[in-house]
């Protein structure tokens, strides 16, 4: 319990900062031309070759959670270890 209370607002900050950033890239891909194409061609449900199998119903959504939370967190601590072995040499 004591780590977690250890420097928690500056590793709070590097975590929200660093989400932010992510979301402001997720968000300024959506206007870029290749967005554009994609959602001027449009997707067509149910035709197609095959039918997604029912089990990617329930692990798309974990995978999806696992991007949108676990790259920021990865990023932030490997952040966190350069920064802290930069402190060490210093």
């Amino acid at each position: 319990m004591k780590y977690l209370q250890y420097q928690w607002k500056p590793r709070l900050f590097y975590v929200l900062a660093i989400s932010i950033l992510v979301s402001v890239m997720l968000v300024s891909l959506e206007w870029t031309s290749w967005a554009e194409q994609i959602n001027s061609q449009g997707y067509t449900h149910g035709e197609g070759e095959g039918k997604m199998p029912s089990i990617l119903m329930y692990i798309l959504p974990f995978v999806k959670e696992l991007i949108l939370i676990g790259v920021p967190m990865l990023i932030t601590v490997a952040l966190a270890k350069l920064i802290g072995r930069f402190k060490k040499r210093k």
